[in-house]
């Protein structure tokens, strides 16, 4: 049903309606329900050197050797980013992240299946580690495809100082790597 906008209020009822939905957008990701206020959430990035892999059935890095190709493809954070007290008035962050990874079969996978590790870490101020967690996934290759697609949710807890807010931290993925991984990376950027 369409309803016409008279030029008497109409127009400042509309804009008040439209400032309110932005108002609501711009709080929403990192808002507590007692404050409306938006608070800051730590930033969320992968780690360049460390945010693909290639797996080889062997020594050899010839590509015709390759199992599988795996790249982080996105890291969506900020799904839910909400500021917890408790009772003994102790703080802490706790946020939503989905990380989106993409696997391309090589011409050696046999078992149609990528599979590999990943870690997420967390940073303090001034760079200084204060977390690591690894984990464990894998990409099916279903159907005999030739590429697929998982997203791991993680969620992790930040207790914070006071004074603290979510600028005081970082977040960073990327795969868990062996050197020799590693320097083929560096020796072939993406």
């Amino acid at each position: 049903m369409h309803l016409p906008i008279t030029s008497t209020g109409g127009a400042r009822r509309a804009f008040r309606i439209l400032a309110g939905a932005a108002a609501l957008l711009l709080t929403g990701s990192c808002a507590s329900e007692e404050n409306i206020a938006a608070y800051p959430c730590p930033v969320v990035s992968p780690v360049r050197e460390l945010a693909y892999m290639t797996k080889f059935q062997s020594d050899s890095q010839d590509l015709s050797d390759t199992l599988f190709e795996a790249k982080i493809d996105q890291v969506l954070p900020a799904r839910n980013c909400v500021y917890e007290e408790t009772s003994d008035g102790k703080r802490a962050i706790v946020y939503d992240i989905q990380v989106k990874f993409l696997a391309q079969r090589g011409p050696k996978d046999r078992e149609g299946t990528a599979k590999f590790n990943y870690f997420m870490a967390v940073t303090g101020a001034g760079g200084r580690p204060l977390t690591r967690e690894v984990f464990d996934t894998q990409v099916s290759f279903e159907n005999n495809a030739t590429q697929g697609i998982v997203i791991e949710e993680l969620q992790p807890r930040i207790p914070l100082k006071q004074g603290e807010n979510g600028d005081y931290y970082r977040i960073y993925v990327g795969f868990m790597l062996s050197e020799k991984e590693l320097a083929y990376n560096r020796k072939n950027p993406r």
